[in-house]
């Protein structure tokens, strides 16, 4: 049985490709896909076969992309 853990872009912590998708509410499939085109481009470790993303690197990620003033 795996076990889950709980996981925030408040921590500075490396996650697989189904935890960043959840952290910033993407589908993997979407990522999959942004890693293969250069869309979006999230920065990304690949360790062998393994692809890692940086909370640090989601959460600027995220700032990049906020729209709107502050009301």
């Amino acid at each position: 049985m795996a076990k889950t853990r709980s996981i925030s872009l408040d921590e500075n912590i490396i996650v697989d490709t189904s935890e960043a998708s959840i952290l910033i509410c993407t589908p993997e499939k979407s990522l999959i896909k942004w890693r293969s085109t250069g869309e979006h481009n999230i920065p990304f470790i690949k360790i062998g076969r393994n692809v890692r993303y940086r909370t640090k690197d989601l959460r600027e990620w995220i700032e990049k992309h906020v729209q709107g003033g502050v009301a």
